[in-house]
Protein backbone atom coordinates (compact mmCIF):
# COMPACT_ATOMS: atom_id res chain seq x y z
CA UNK A 1 0.00 0.00 0.00
CA UNK A 2 1.33 3.65 -0.98
CA UNK A 3 2.77 6.13 1.70
CA UNK A 4 -0.45 8.59 1.57
CA UNK A 5 0.68 11.94 1.64
CA UNK A 6 -2.29 13.31 3.68
CA UNK A 7 -3.53 16.98 3.95
CA UNK A 8 -5.32 16.54 6.83
CA UNK A 9 -5.07 13.12 7.96
CA UNK A 10 -8.55 10.88 8.76
CA UNK A 11 -9.66 10.81 12.32
CA UNK A 12 -13.07 10.00 13.51
CA UNK A 13 -15.20 9.07 10.02
CA UNK A 14 -13.25 12.09 8.83
CA UNK A 15 -11.94 10.45 5.59
CA UNK A 16 -9.10 13.36 5.51
CA UNK A 17 -8.29 15.19 2.63
CA UNK A 18 -5.69 14.52 -0.28
CA UNK A 19 -4.55 15.70 -3.30
CA UNK A 20 -4.13 12.49 -6.08
CA UNK A 21 -2.17 14.97 -8.71
CA UNK A 22 0.06 16.36 -5.56
CA UNK A 23 1.33 12.55 -4.48
CA UNK A 24 1.66 11.42 -8.27
CA UNK A 25 3.48 15.10 -9.47
CA UNK A 26 4.31 17.74 -6.79
CA UNK A 27 5.98 14.84 -4.21
CA UNK A 28 8.17 13.94 -6.76
CA UNK A 29 9.73 17.16 -7.76
CA UNK A 30 9.95 18.32 -4.41
CA UNK A 31 11.83 15.02 -2.84
CA UNK A 32 14.36 16.11 -6.20
CA UNK A 33 12.76 13.51 -9.19
CA UNK A 34 11.98 16.61 -11.29
CA UNK A 35 14.13 15.39 -14.30
CA UNK A 36 12.79 11.34 -13.69
CA UNK A 37 10.55 10.22 -16.24
CA UNK A 38 7.16 9.98 -14.81
CA UNK A 39 5.58 8.56 -17.93
CA UNK A 40 6.38 7.74 -21.46
CA UNK A 41 3.70 8.10 -23.92
CA UNK A 42 3.94 7.04 -27.59
CA UNK A 43 7.32 6.64 -27.22
CA UNK A 44 8.03 10.52 -25.57
CA UNK A 45 9.44 10.41 -22.08
CA UNK A 46 7.99 13.08 -20.03
CA UNK A 47 9.50 14.21 -17.01
CA UNK A 48 7.46 14.81 -13.82
CA UNK A 49 8.34 18.37 -14.18
CA UNK A 50 7.46 18.60 -17.48
CA UNK A 51 4.26 16.90 -16.94
CA UNK A 52 3.13 19.03 -13.42
CA UNK A 53 3.90 22.09 -15.40
CA UNK A 54 1.63 21.07 -18.13
CA UNK A 55 -0.72 19.75 -15.90
CA UNK A 56 -1.02 23.06 -13.63
CA UNK A 57 -1.78 25.09 -16.68
CA UNK A 58 -4.44 23.17 -17.46
CA UNK A 59 -5.60 22.89 -14.42
CA UNK A 60 -5.42 26.59 -14.43
CA UNK A 61 -7.91 26.86 -17.25
CA UNK A 62 -10.23 24.74 -15.52
CA UNK A 63 -10.34 26.85 -12.58
CA UNK A 64 -10.76 29.96 -14.85
CA UNK A 65 -14.09 28.12 -16.10
CA UNK A 66 -15.19 27.40 -12.86
CA UNK A 67 -14.39 24.01 -12.30
CA UNK A 68 -14.24 23.17 -8.11
CA UNK A 69 -14.24 20.54 -6.06
CA UNK A 70 -16.86 17.37 -6.93
CA UNK A 71 -17.62 19.53 -10.69
CA UNK A 72 -17.66 17.13 -12.93
CA UNK A 73 -15.31 17.37 -16.40
CA UNK A 74 -16.68 15.88 -19.27
CA UNK A 75 -13.16 14.09 -21.24
CA UNK A 76 -13.77 12.41 -24.83
CA UNK A 77 -11.77 10.56 -26.36
CA UNK A 78 -8.69 12.53 -26.82
CA UNK A 79 -4.91 12.25 -28.02
CA UNK A 80 -2.99 9.84 -25.44
CA UNK A 81 -0.70 12.72 -23.95
CA UNK A 82 -3.76 15.60 -23.76
CA UNK A 83 -5.62 12.41 -22.07
CA UNK A 84 -3.12 12.62 -19.48
CA UNK A 85 -2.58 15.71 -18.84
CA UNK A 86 -6.69 16.61 -18.59
CA UNK A 87 -7.01 13.82 -16.13
CA UNK A 88 -4.10 15.00 -13.82
CA UNK A 89 -5.34 18.78 -14.05
CA UNK A 90 -9.03 18.06 -13.20
CA UNK A 91 -7.79 15.47 -10.31
CA UNK A 92 -5.75 18.76 -9.52
CA UNK A 93 -8.32 21.00 -9.05
CA UNK A 94 -10.43 18.06 -7.37
CA UNK A 95 -12.86 17.79 -10.10
CA UNK A 96 -14.45 14.49 -11.34
CA UNK A 97 -13.81 13.40 -14.67
CA UNK A 98 -16.23 11.66 -16.58
CA UNK A 99 -15.68 9.57 -19.42
CA UNK A 100 -19.48 8.93 -20.36
CA UNK A 101 -19.72 8.73 -24.20
CA UNK A 102 -22.70 11.62 -23.74
CA UNK A 103 -21.74 13.71 -20.88
CA UNK A 104 -24.03 15.08 -18.69
CA UNK A 105 -25.12 18.76 -19.14
CA UNK A 106 -23.86 19.41 -15.21
CA UNK A 107 -20.53 18.89 -16.72
CA UNK A 108 -18.73 22.80 -16.30
CA UNK A 109 -16.50 22.08 -19.11
CA UNK A 110 -15.94 19.39 -21.89
CA UNK A 111 -12.63 18.85 -23.73
CA UNK A 112 -13.17 16.51 -27.18
CA UNK A 113 -10.92 16.15 -29.92
CA UNK A 114 -12.31 17.41 -33.12
CA UNK A 115 -11.07 18.11 -37.05
CA UNK A 116 -9.09 21.16 -35.97
CA UNK A 117 -7.88 20.05 -32.65
CA UNK A 118 -8.90 19.54 -29.01
CA UNK A 119 -10.96 22.15 -27.65
CA UNK A 120 -12.25 22.91 -24.48
CA UNK A 121 -15.88 23.95 -24.17
CA UNK A 122 -17.65 26.01 -21.23
CA UNK A 123 -20.23 28.16 -21.03
CA UNK A 124 -21.10 28.12 -24.37
CA UNK A 125 -17.15 29.03 -25.61
CA UNK A 126 -14.88 26.96 -27.35
CA UNK A 127 -11.17 27.53 -26.55
CA UNK A 128 -8.77 25.51 -28.72
CA UNK A 129 -6.19 23.51 -26.72
CA UNK A 130 -2.85 25.60 -27.14
CA UNK A 131 -4.22 28.61 -26.76
CA UNK A 132 -6.01 27.12 -23.48
CA UNK A 133 -2.77 25.92 -22.29
CA UNK A 134 -1.11 28.98 -23.36
CA UNK A 135 -3.45 31.29 -20.80
CA UNK A 136 -3.17 28.49 -18.03
CA UNK A 137 0.91 28.96 -18.10
CA UNK A 138 0.38 32.52 -16.81
CA UNK A 139 -2.02 31.15 -13.91
CA UNK A 140 -1.34 28.04 -12.75
CA UNK A 141 -3.18 25.86 -10.33
CA UNK A 142 -2.41 24.62 -7.33
CA UNK A 143 -4.02 21.98 -5.73
CA UNK A 144 -7.11 21.47 -4.10
CA UNK A 145 -8.28 19.68 -0.96
CA UNK A 146 -10.40 16.49 -1.75
CA UNK A 147 -11.75 14.01 0.20
CA UNK A 148 -9.83 10.55 0.98
CA UNK A 149 -13.25 8.79 -0.29
CA UNK A 150 -13.62 11.27 -3.17
CA UNK A 151 -14.63 9.88 -6.84
CA UNK A 152 -11.54 11.26 -8.89
CA UNK A 153 -13.54 9.37 -12.20
CA UNK A 154 -16.16 8.17 -13.43
CA UNK A 155 -17.80 6.19 -16.63
CA UNK A 156 -21.21 5.13 -16.37
CA UNK A 157 -22.00 2.87 -13.09
CA UNK A 158 -17.67 2.67 -12.65
CA UNK A 159 -15.87 4.93 -10.31
CA UNK A 160 -12.53 4.89 -9.43
CA UNK A 161 -11.99 6.85 -5.82
CA UNK A 162 -8.88 8.89 -5.14
CA UNK A 163 -7.14 6.47 -2.58
CA UNK A 164 -8.24 3.28 -5.10
CA UNK A 165 -6.12 5.22 -7.56
CA UNK A 166 -3.34 5.87 -5.48
CA UNK A 167 -3.57 2.23 -4.52
CA UNK A 168 -3.97 3.22 -1.04
CA UNK A 169 -7.37 1.50 -0.59
CA UNK A 170 -7.62 -1.66 1.24
CA UNK A 171 -10.67 -3.31 -0.42
CA UNK A 172 -10.25 -1.80 -3.71
CA UNK A 173 -7.34 -2.51 -6.86
CA UNK A 174 -7.53 0.03 -9.69
CA UNK A 175 -9.10 -1.13 -12.64
CA UNK A 176 -10.25 0.16 -15.72
CA UNK A 177 -14.48 0.17 -17.16
CA UNK A 178 -14.16 -1.81 -21.02
CA UNK A 179 -12.54 0.36 -23.21
CA UNK A 180 -10.11 2.13 -21.05
CA UNK A 181 -7.13 1.27 -19.39
CA UNK A 182 -4.72 2.27 -16.70
CA UNK A 183 -2.49 4.87 -16.92
CA UNK A 184 0.50 4.78 -14.08
CA UNK A 185 1.72 8.31 -12.99
CA UNK A 186 4.05 7.65 -9.78
CA UNK A 187 2.04 5.88 -7.12
CA UNK A 188 -1.31 7.07 -9.16
CA UNK A 189 -3.68 5.16 -12.00
CA UNK A 190 -5.88 6.90 -13.72
CA UNK A 191 -8.00 5.83 -16.90
CA UNK A 192 -7.42 6.58 -20.05
CA UNK A 193 -9.50 6.47 -23.21
CA UNK A 194 -7.72 7.53 -26.01
CA UNK A 195 -9.02 8.51 -29.25
CA UNK A 196 -7.96 6.10 -31.84
CA UNK A 197 -4.64 6.54 -33.57
CA UNK A 198 -5.73 8.30 -37.26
Amino acid sequence: MVDVAWFRTPADGDPGTLNACYVALDLPVIRGRADDVALVIDGTDHTFARLLTEVAACAGVLRAFGVEVGDEVALGRLPAETAVVAALAVARVGGVASYDESPSPSAKVRLSATAAGVVLAAGGDEVAWDVAMRAGRTDPAGCADVAGDAVLARRGESALTVLTALGASDDQVPSAPPGGTLVEVGPLRLWSFDAPEA
